[in-house]
């Protein structure tokens, strides 16, 4: 991945402030994957023609943005705006005899527009409205249409026709502060998502006996599913963020912040009419005590409620930790002891369980067990306190591309 980026902000007019830049994007995976099989350990490993392929994706991106911002007595504003031309090209070819390389490209051109405006009754008080529009484009994963194994029971496989979710979001929002560092919240908001992307399964149908995940007993094939990555439509969420800051004491802190709100998707797939909506919600809490500046101790807690999806549910997940942290010698030697998904065996912590079904053709239900009441120990100790600190652009490339 390359990236690089360039900004200019102008000498602030009187009406405010004027930034401009351009950046550039560019992409390139190649993906050589070979699937293979074996009846016992003494046998070679057979190549699944079905399953093993080459992938290779590039994709180009030019960007360039304007963004004025300024304020004016008890106002705050600033608009914008970011034309993006994308430029994507999938190369695909299965590593069967004969088999044809297939090349897709998609590209697009649009205009991502932002605007936000506030108004400050006093120091302590404001109202904010914004709207943005934003992309969320597939990586290689979500794009490669080759299956693999999941699991015993379950295929997985993206979609090489996958669009970007354009993202559309409108808030409206009111702020409150308290004396001693107390502070109310509360968001409303509309969320639109066009081309949404969801997981949904149909039943693997091989075709050819070789490719049958099991050739000597072909009925175990009809309890094998497709999972797939791919759009099924439009998705719509209307909801309200509420969140405070509650301090009893100097040294005692806590923040709770809860979303809830109603989750649509209108859509098509394979046939069948997507039609989902309920209502969810999510919890995240933490509170810390600083028992002198150099002790403290944290307790946080995230919790989903259960979530639908295209084609059934994702129960409740919840994660409780607990850390306490000493620091020694003017912050050079910091020790952390963290409590990890408390569970004791009383709890369902770090638990979910994920069902999808489809009327007349299958129903699939997983529960996934993850590791609670972990105990880990930090210690950091740094030689040298830096005072001054580069600051970088956070990448995609390392937390969504590789």
């Amino acid at each position: 991945g390359i990236r690089g980026q360039v900004d200019y902000s102008f000498k602030p007019f009187s009406f405010g402030t004027l930034e401009t830049g351009y950046q550039f994007r560019y992409l390139d995976h190649e993906g050589d994957f070979f699937y293979g099989r074996r009846n016992s350990f003494e046998d070679r490993f057979r190549q699944v023609d079905l399953f093993s392929s080459e992938i290779d994706l590039t994709r180009t991106i030019h960007s360039g943005y304007a963004q004025l911002s300024g304020s004016k007595n008890k106002w705050d504003y600033n608009a914008g705006v970011r034309l993006e031309v994308m430029d994507r090209e999938l190369e695909l070819q299965s590593k069967a005899f004969n088999a044809t390389k297939e090349t897709l490209k998609y590209s697009y051109e649009k205009l991502f527009p932002s605007a936000t405006i506030q108004y400050n009754f006093n120091k302590k008080t404001n109202i904010k409205a914004s709207y943005s529009k934003r992309v969320n484009r597939p990586n290689s994963f979500k794009l490669n249409p080759f299956r693999e194994r999941e699991h015993s029971e379950t295929l997985e496989q993206g979609d090489k026709n996958l669009l970007p979710e354009f993202i559309d979001l409108v808030e409206l929002g009111f702020t409150r502060k308290f004396p001693k560092g107390n502070s109310v919240s509360i968001t409303g908001y509309f969320r639109e998502v066009e081309n949404i992307v969801n997981r949904v399964n149909q039943i693997f149908r091989p075709e050819d006996r070789n490719d049958r995940i099991d050739p000597i007993n072909p009925e175990f094939d009809n309890v094998v599913l497709d999972r797939i990555y791919s759009n099924v439509g439009k998705g719509r969420s209307i909801g309200v963020e509420l969140g405070t800051e509650i301090k009893p004491f100097p040294n005692w802190s806590n923040f709770i912040g809860a979303n809830i709100y109603n989750f649509d998707i209108d859509g098509f797939y394979n046939g069948e009419v997507i039609d989902v909506n309920a209502t969810q919600y999510t919890i995240n809490a933490n509170s810390t005590y600083k028992f002198n500046p150099t002790t403290s101790l944290q307790f946080t807690l995230n919790y989903l409620s259960k979530r639908k999806t295209a084609q059934g549910e994702d129960s409740e997940y919840y994660s409780p930790n607990l850390s306490l942290r000493k620091s020694f010698f003017d912050n050079s030697l910091v020790a952390t002891l963290q409590w990890k998904n408390i569970d004791m065996g009383l709890l369902d912590t770090n638990e979910q369980r994920i069902t999808t079904s489809r009327e007349g053709e299958f129903f699939t239900t997983t529960n996934y067990v993850y590791e609670v009441d972990m105990v880990l120990l930090n210690l950091t100790y740094n030689f040298f306190q830096r005072k001054n600190k580069a600051k970088f652009i956070e990448s995609e490339f390392g937390k969504q591309e590789f």
